[in-house]
């Protein structure tokens, strides 16, 4: 059993991811698996390290290939207090008068590289974050447990700067490639430790700053969605349009 005893009291706060159908539906809802997400994203991210870059320009087309240590509950996205283990098994309950939490490790979660994700690589993050090496910028270090995605303890030893270029992670989507200035896409994780996930086979997001750019996407059926939404005189046309690519933009 791996575990995790950091001695202080932290918030959990954390993203759920898109909102992407990697877990669970609705009660009346079946899962359908296959497809191909595609969506515009206001921005190409600066570099693609979460813990440096904060904005939704990173979160969007970054967060699906990694994993956090707990997430929002996918059966209740829009609860700020349902949070259920990501890779740990459950979210624990503290102990010592709330400064000690134990958190479990899954034994089936690996990086796309085989390495198995243990609590070294969650050690390693939060030290990269809370108490980064002179040279390397963290975002998250005043709001350690908002968002953060879990590295490989053995990428950062060999350069700390690693992840602002490259992307490995242990999440449901694995890397396909990058085209700077154009898109980013992901496949499916076979190796997923949640079984059965995720549901999509992949996805594709495309860069584009300007709005008319972004509704032209949607329009001609280059994209869903745009997750951060427009405003109600672009959106409410774009949701009128006929057949799938109805009431996608709000």
């Amino acid at each position: 059993m791996r575990q995790i005893r950091p001695r202080t009291v932290m918030a959990f706060v954390l993203l759920c991811l898109l909102a992407l159908p990697l877990g669970g539906a609705g009660a009346t809802e079946t899962p359908k698996r296959g497809g191909i997400l595609t969506f515009v994203v206001v921005a190409e991210p600066p570099s693609f390290d979460g813990h440096r870059e904060p904005s939704f320009a990173l979160i969007h087309p970054i967060a699906p290939f990694y994993s956090t240590r707990i997430r929002v509950n996918p059966e209740n996205p829009a609860s700020p207090t349902d949070f259920v283990g990501d890779l740990t098994l459950d979210v624990p309950v503290p102990t010592d008068d709330g400064t000690t939490y134990t958190f479990t490790l899954r034994q089936n979660a690996t990086f796309w590289d085989g390495q198995p994700v243990t609590a070294h690589d969650v050690v390693t993050t939060f030290n990269k974050i809370i108490f980064p090496p002179e040279g390397v910028l963290s975002a998250q270090k005043a709001f350690f447990s908002f968002i953060y995605f879990i590295y490989s303890a053995q990428k950062l030893a060999q350069d700390m700067h690693w992840y602002e270029k490259h992307i490995l992670g242990s999440g449901p989507f694995i890397f396909v490639q990058h085209q700077p200035g154009a898109f980013i896409e992901g496949r499916r994780n076979p190796n997923y430790y949640h079984a059965g996930k995720s549901y999509l086979d992949g996805f594709r997001a495309t860069f584009a700053e300007q709005q008319a750019v972004r509704e032209q996407a949607i329009r001609h059926r280059q994209a869903l969605i745009e997750f951060r939404g427009f405003p109600p005189r672009s959106r409410d046309p774009l949701g009128e349009l006929p057949g799938p690519r109805a009431g996608r933009a709000i």
